[in-house]
C-alpha cells in the first residue's frame, strides 16, 4: 500500500548552528528523506502548532527536548492536545542529548512512542526505527472499505470486467477523453471497478468490507444497523418508506418533506395525512408545533381525511418528520417520539442536513439516534446525506435504524427494500468516501471538527453584528447593513449574567443549547408565540440565515427593501455560491469542511454591495450577468432595482400569499400512487394556471424557495382557494416583470409569454388533449431567485 508520509521535526532555538546535536538531528532528517519520506523542520514549538492547525497531515512528529521552561512545557502539551484531536495514533518521539525521562510530565510520557538519544545510535539505525513506527501506524490508519479499495487499485490488476473505460485507458484513445482523465486523475478511474471484484465484498447484501464499515458506523452513530446508500438521501428516503409502510396503510407525513418522501409513498401505495409546520415572519420553515403531534390531533387528521377512510387500519403505520428543517430549526426528538409515537409505531427522521449532530453536546437529545430507549419506543429510522455536511462524495448517504419490540423489523426484510433501490453497479469511491467520513468522525476528531464549524459560524455571526453596529456609529441611525437571524442577547445559566450576542463568550454560545432555543416570548426568531408553545426547538448555529432589509420580525414590509434574490445574484457573479435564497434571506452552511477565514470574503462582498448601493452604481455594473436580461436594467441603479423589486413584492404581498398557500387545505381525492397511475395511463393534461381551481393535481407543486410542496399529487384545489392560486399568480406576475430572477417551481411549466401551466388529472374517460400548437414551453433554467433550495 502506497502512502505519502510527512514527518515533522520540532527543533529548538537553543541549538547552535554548528553544535553536535544540531548536526545529529540534521543527519537523522536526511536519512529519513532517503526512505522517501517528506521531512519538515521548524525551530520552535509555536511554528509547529501553526503547521498542525493548518493540517494534521504528519505521520510522525519528533520533538527535540532540552531544559524547557514551564511555559514551553505547556506549549508542548498544547501541541499534543491539538495534534491528537485529529490524529490519535501517529507516533511521537522525543529527541534529546541525554536521558530526560525523569523530567517529562506524565501526560506527555503517555503519548510518546519512542525516545531517541542522540549519539547513542547511528542516524541510519534511528531512521529505520522511525520508518518502522510510521509504517506500523500507516498499516492501521485506513478504514476497512477504503483500505481494501486502495490496495486493489494499487495492485495493478488487469481488469476484464466492466466498466468499459477499463481503468481510464479508453479515455486515452480520444482527445476529449484525455482531457477528462487528466482532470479527474487516473486513481479515480482505476478505483471505478465492477461489482464482480470479490475482495470488495457486496454492499447490497452487506458482506465483506462494506459490512465491516457499516458495523463501525452503526456503533459510532448510535444505531443498531447502518446501511450505506449511493443514491443520496432521496434514494434512502424511498428505501425507508417502502420498507416501513404497506399498501393502504396510513402514513403521517411532515408537509415540510422532501419530494423523495412523496415518491416513497407513491411506491408503497400508502395513504398520507399531512402535518403542517410553522413559518416565521421571514418565510423560514419552522418546527411542527407539539400540539399537532399529539394523538388527539393525529386522530383528527385521520378522521377528516377521505384517503384514510379507505385504509386497512385507522391507526398510522409510519410517520415522517424533517429534522432539522431546511432553515436549521431542530426538534427535541424525545418530545417528538413521545407524542407522535403514541400514534405511529415507526418514525422516520429525515436528517439529510444533520449527520454531524451526534458529535457535539450542543445537539444532545436533538437527533434521531439519541432517542431514549423506553418500553414502548417506536422503531426509529434516520436518513442522512453524508455528503451534505460531512466529508463524503455527492450521492453518499446513510440509513440508521433502531428497531423496537413494539414494531419488530427483520434485517433481511428491510434489506429487500434496500436492494430494490440499490444498484448492482455502484461507484465504489462513493462507498469509500462514506467509510472515510465515518473514520474521520471517530474518537476526538468528530467533536473537534464540529466544534470548529460551530466556532467559525459564531465568529461570522458576531462579525456581521459588529459591522452593522460600527456602521451605525460611523454614519447615523439611518445606516443600513445586513443582519443575521439569531438571539440579540443570551444568558449564562450558571451566573445569570446577560450578554449581547456580540459580546457573549464563544465557550457559552458553542456549548449551551439555551442560547439558541426558540422561546415563545422572544421576538428575534419571528415565529408566533402560539406556534412555539410547549414546542422545544432550537436554531442550529452552523446554518446561518443572513437577513436583508425589507421585512421585520413581525412580518411587516419596511419602506426600504433589498430582496435576497439580488444579493444572491450579486454573490453568484463574484463566484460565491450560497445554499438557499428566500425573499429577504440568504442561507449559508458551515460544514466540517469550512476553512478558517473563508467567510471574511463574504463579509467583504456584502460591504461591497452596500457601497455600490449607497453610491448609486448602475445595476448592470454591480451585477454584470443582468446585461441583456431586460432593457430596463440598463438604466437603473442598483438601489433603484432593489427598491423597484421590493415595492413589487410588497404590492404582490408575496409573504402573505406563501403563508396562505402552505396553510391551505386542499381536498385529498386520491393517493399519490393512484394519481401516478393516472399519469402513466395518459390521464393527465397541461392546463393554464387560471383553469386550475377545482382540478386534481397530477404532480407535486414545489416552489423553490421555500422547497415545501404546496400541493401533492391527487389533491384537488378548492374552487374558492385563494392561497395556492394566489401565490402562484403572484409569482407568475413577478417573474414576467423581473427576467433573470424567475422562481423555480417544480411541477410548473412556463410558456413563451411567461404564463404558468400545471398538470391536472383528467376525471372523465377522454385521453389527454395535446397542447395547442401555438403553446411552447421555455427551456427550464435554474434562476438565482430559486437558488437553491432542497434538491
Amino acid at each position: 500500500m502506497k502512502f505519502n508520509h510527512n514527518v515533522l521535526f520540532i527543533s529548538s532555538a537553543s541549538l547552535q548552528e554548528n553544535s553536535p546535536a544540531k548536526h545529529a538531528v540534521t543527519q537523522i532528517k536526511d536519512e529519513i528523506a532517503k526512505r522517501n519520506f517528506e521531512t519538515h523542520v521548524v525551530h520552535n514549538i509555536q511554528d509547529g502548532i501553526k503547521l498542525i492547525n493548518e493540517s494534521p497531515k504528519y505521520s510522525g512528529v519528533g520533538f527535540f527536548w532540552d531544559d524547557l521552561s514551564s511555559g514551553m512545557v505547556e506549549d508542548y502539551e498544547k501541541f499534543i492536545q491539538i495534534f491528537r484531536a485529529r490524529n490519535p495514533s501517529a507516533p511521537l518521539f522525543l529527541v534529546s542529548e541525554k536521558n530526560i525521562t525523569d523530567h517529562i510530565p506524565l501526560n506527555i510520557i503517555k503519548e510518546v512512542n519512542e525516545y531517541i538519544y542522540l549519539f547513542s545510535e547511528t542516524p541510519e539505525f534511528t531512521a529505520n526505527r522511525i520508518y518502522t513506527l510510521v509504517h506500523r501506524y500507516a498499516a492501521n490508519l485506513l478504514p476497512p472499505y477504503f483500505k481494501t479499495l486502495k490496495n486493489f487499485t494499487e495492485d495493478g490488476d488487469y481488469y476484464w470486467d466492466c466498466p468499459g473505460h477499463m481503468g481510464g485507458m479508453a479515455y486515452l484513445k480520444h482527445p476529449v477523453g484525455i482531457d477528462f482523465i487528466n482532470f479527474f486523475g487516473e486513481n479515480m478511474m482505476r478505483a471505478d471497478i465492477g461489482v464482480a471484484t470479490a475482495e470488495m465484498g457486496d454492499y447490497l447484501i452487506h458482506a465483506g468490507p462494506p459490512k465491516k464499515s457499516e458495523e463501525i458506523a452503526a456503533k459510532l452513530f448510535g444505531a443498531d444497523w447502518t446501511f450505506y446508500g449511493v443514491s443520496g438521501s432521496s434514494g434512502s428516503n424511498r428505501i425507508v418508506a417502502q420498507a416501513a409502510v404497506a399498501t393502504d396503510e396510513i402514513a403521517v407525513v411532515d408537509r415540510n418533506c422532501h419530494k423523495s418522501l412523496n415518491h416513497g409513498l407513491t411506491l408503497s401505495n400508502a395513504r398520507p395525512v399531512y402535518l403542517k409546520p410553522t413559518r416565521n415572519a421571514y418565510g423560514l420553515i419552522g418546527p411542527i408545533p407539539t400540539k399537532r403531534l399529539k394523538k388527539d390531533s393525529i386522530d383528527g387528521l385521520i378522521k377528516n381525511s377521505a384517503l384514510a377512510a379507505g385504509a386497512v387500519d385507522q391507526n398510522p403505520a409510519y410517520a415522517v418528520v424533517t429534522n432539522c428543517t431546511y432553515d436549521g430549526f431542530c426538534y427535541n426528538v424525545n418530545d417528538v417520539v413521545k407524542h407522535l409515537g403514541a400514534s405511529a409505531p415507526r418514525i422516520h427522521f429525515d436528517e439529510a442536513w444533520y449527520a454531524y449532530a451526534r458529535f457535539h453536546p450542543l445537539y444532545k437529545n436533538r437527533y434521531a439516534m439519541d432517542v431514549q430507549d423506553t418500553p414502548d419506543r417506536p422503531t426509529i429510522f434516520a436518513v442522512q446525506s453524508t455528503h451534505k455536511m460531512l466529508p463524503a462524495l455527492s450521492m453518499a448517504s446513510m440509513i440508521h435504524v433502531k428497531p423496537s419490540e413494539r414494531a419488530p423489523l427483520n434485517y433481511d426484510d428491510f434489506n429487500d427494500a434496500f436492494m430494490m433501490h440499490g444498484t448492482t453497479s455502484p461507484f465504489y469511491p462513493i462507498i469509500a468516501s462514506i467509510d472515510v467520513a465515518v473514520s474521520m468522525m471517530q474518537g476526538d476528531s468528530g467533536p473537534s471538527l464540529v466544534q470548529e464549524s460551530i466556532e467559525e459560524a459564531i465568529a461570522f455571526r458576531k462579525a456581521v453584528v459588529s459591522v452593522k453596529r460600527q456602521l451605525k456609529e460611523e454614519e447615523d441611525e439611518t445606516s443600513w447593513f445586513f443582519d443575521v437571524l439569531q438571539p440579540t442577547e443570551v444568558k449564562d445559566p450558571e451566573t445569570g449574567k446577560r450578554f449581547s450576542f456580540e459580546d457573549a463568550p464563544v465557550s457559552l454560545l458553542s456549548q449551551d443549547q439555551q442560547c439558541w432555543q426558540l422561546k415563545p416570548e422572544d421576538k428575534w426568531h419571528g415565529f408566533a408565540a402560539e406556534d412555539l408553545a410547549d414546542t422545544d426547538s432550537m436554531l442550529d448555529p452552523v446554518k446561518v440565515t443572513i437577513t436583508c432589509p425589507g421585512i421585520n420580525t413581525d412580518g411587516q414590509y419596511e419602506e426600504q427593501g433589498i430582496p435576497g434574490y439580488l444579493i444572491t445574484k450579486f454573490l453568484d457573479d463574484r463566484r460565491i455560491e450560497i445554499a438557499r435564497t428566500g425573499d429577504y434571506t440568504v442561507l449559508i452552511l458551515f460544514s466540517v469542511g469550512i476553512t478558517k477565514g473563508k467567510w471574511g470574503t463574504l463579509i467583504e462582498s456584502l460591504l461591497t454591495f452596500k457601497k455600490l448601493y449607497d453610491t448609486d452604481a448602475l445595476a448592470i455594473d454591480a451585477i454584470p450577468s443582468l446585461k441583456g436580461k431586460s432593457p430596463r436594467y440598463e438604466t437603473l441603479t442598483l438601489k433603484q432595482l432593489c427598491q423597484e423589486m421590493h415595492d413589487k413584492m410588497r404590492e404582490l404581498e408575496l409573504m402573505k400569499h406563501i403563508n396562505e398557500a402552505v396553510n391551505s387545505d386542499p381536498e385529498a381525492v386520491m393517493t399519490p400512487a393512484v394519481a401516478y397511475q393516472k399519469v402513466v395511463r395518459y390521464k393527465a393534461e397541461h392546463i393554464r394556471l387560471d383553469d386550475f381551481s377545482g382540478r386534481i393535481a397530477a404532480s407535486m407543486l414545489v416552489p423553490y424557495p421555500p422547497g415545501i410542496p404546496v400541493l401533492m399529487p391527487g389533491e384537488r384545489l378548492p374552487k374558492d382557494d385563494s392561497g395556492i392560486i394566489g401565490y402562484l399568480r403572484a409569482l407568475q406576475e413577478f417573474d414576467k416583470i423581473f427576467p433573470g430572477f424567475e422562481h423555480e417551481i417544480q411541477g410548473v411549466n412556463v410558456d413563451d409569454n411567461g404564463d404558468f401551466w400545471v398538470r391536472a388529472i383528467i376525471e372523465d374517460d377522454r385521453l389527454a388533449v395535446e397542447l395547442p400548437k401555438e403553446v411552447t414551453f421555455k427551456k427550464r433554467q435554474v434562476s438565482t431567485s430559486g437558488k437553491k433550495g432542497r434538491q
